[in-house]
């Protein structure tokens, strides 16, 4: 069978916490749920496969209308999240308008958060929940069959104006099992990272799942699973010989485990590989001697989640973690010359003045990580902070469903705007930017931590986008 997998464009895309200034220049990564997907199908059935990013290939509707017609697909797989799926309906409309005979799946985050209107969108014939890769395998069995109502868990279909869903089965446990992403499959020279080095850049995902609940974070949480450091550097190494040299590990928490940081630099040690890397982590689980031992390993960069300058704030957001394990942590980083990029939110229920926004923003200032980037608080669908504020009247029960049923690309995610207008919230944003980045020595860190005239061009647009001020017209 022909198989087409497809990343949607992004230009619907519903407004983000980010101003675009900041948001347009962080920049792109491949997208390893499909490359997984397609690399599971590819070792278990051997069809026929690709890839279409189309952001990364700027590849527009119209062009893909015509890959379509001309390469004919058998199924044609569309991920995305609920924040772009604007852009989902549209691809699968097309695909079908495209290609009649195509048989349409969709999956990925929006499909976990909204099942039933998922698979009730124009255009889809069957819908994948959960992880996909052995659901989506099985559906290829099944179409060969010629079975159209295949009893898979996870799998859903639209039928009397409603839709006939599975049940989810069991993630893999295993987690070693399953193959590479197939990055072969896209153009690796289209991906960067505005903090990364623009060396040949790609991502790896080494635990699947989330073990803590913030009250904020809609990130499907599951079982936490790890990949051995081994498996890992497995990988590193068959991407290495693709050319890479880059590496950042995408996982919602790299180092949930205590020790996991140190095993997999201790391997990164062992097989002698000059690589440069970064994670996503937390600040309580790390020590000082695993950030000595992924300095030695070649990291970078660590990014880490503090979100409020106050203990307090912390405890409301449940975030599990402290102010002094946050300073302990950037201390150490700072130490051992690691650079530290830190994500703060502005906007919580509990900053009820302009002052305790700016406590958040001083402490920032004054733990003083390497980059920060700041977003305001957003109320997600099916998080705790949404139950709360449905119960304060702040949003509707129905705010985020009726958009899953109806995609309308003037949808504006909401703010909690109990204590400050989203207006307020917005120039508190790019308060909170200006006075972290126009700081005499972060301008010269940034300039002395340049690496290369492509580095230099990228944190340069995203810079002159700043000093200009909300969309580019400048402030008086």
């Amino acid at each position: 069978m022909r198989v087409w997998l497809v990343n949607p464009r992004t230009d619907g895309m519903i407004t983000t916490e980010l101003p675009g200034y900041v948001s347009k220049e962080v920049g792109r990564f491949p997208p390893l749920g499909l490359l997984a997907l397609a690399a599971y199908v590819r070792a278990r059935r051997g069809d026929e496969l690709r890839v279409l990013d189309l952001p990364a290939e700027e590849l527009s509707y119209d062009r893909l209308a015509e890959e379509i017609r001309q390469g004919e697909p058998d199924v044609v797989g569309i991920t995305g999240t609920t924040h772009n799926l604007v852009e989902i309906q549209r691809a699968a409309t097309l695909v079908k308008a495209a290609r009649p005979r195509a048989v349409v799946v969709l999956g990925g985050p929006h499909v976990e958060a909204f099942p039933r209107e998922a698979t009730a969108l124009p255009g889809v014939d069957y819908s994948v929940r959960g992880e996909g890769e052995i659901p989506f395998a099985l559906l290829l069995d099944s179409l060969e069959r010629g079975e159209s109502t295949p009893a898979i868990p996870g799998l859903g279909w639209p039928e009397g104006g409603d839709a006939v869903l599975h049940e989810p089965g069991p993630a893999p446990d295993d987690l070693d099992a399953l193959p590479f992403p197939a990055r072969d499959l896209v153009d690796p020279d289209r991906y960067f990272y505005v903090l990364g080095k623009r060396s040949s850049f790609t991502t790896i995902l080494s635990t699947r799942g989330c073990p803590y609940r913030c009250i904020f974070c809609s990130t499907p949480r599951g079982r936490y699973r790890m990949r051995s450091p081994g498996h890992i550097l497995d990988e590193v190494e068959a991407c290495l010989a693709g050319g890479a040299r880059e590496f950042h590990f995408i996982d919602d928490t790299f180092n949930a485990a205590r020790g996991r940081l140190g095993a997999v630099s201790e391997e990164i040690l062992r097989r002698g590989l000059a690589i440069h890397w970064s994670f996503r982590g937390r600040v309580d689980t790390l020590t000082e001697e695993e950030i000595v031992l992924a300095r030695r390993s070649g990291c970078q960069r660590m990014h880490v989640g503090i979100e409020n300058g106050s203990d307090e704030g912390l405890r409301l957001l449940r975030k599990g973690i402290t102010t002094a394990q946050v300073e302990r942590a950037l201390v150490w980083a700072r130490r051992h010359g690691i650079t530290s990029a830190a994500y703060f939110l502005i906007g919580c229920p509990h900053e009820k003045t302009r002052e305790d926004v700016l406590r958040t923003i001083d402490f920032a200032c004054r733990v003083d990580p390497d980059f920060a980037l700041f977003n305001i608080l957003t109320i997600y669908p099916h998080t705790e902070l949404h139950d709360q504020a449905v119960a304060r009247g702040l949003i509707g029960a129905e705010y985020w469903r009726d958009f899953a049923r109806n995609p309308d690309p003037g949808f504006r995610m909401r703010f909690w705007e109990e204590h400050f207008s989203r207006e307020e919230l917005v120039s508190l944003l790019e308060t909170a930017y200006r006075r972290f980045y126009m700081r005499p020595r972060v301008i010269w860190r940034n300039l002395r931590s340049l690496g290369s005239l492509g580095e230099l061009r990228h944190k340069a647009a995203a810079g002159l986008a700043l000093l200009r001020g909300r969309n580019g017209k400048g402030r008086k």
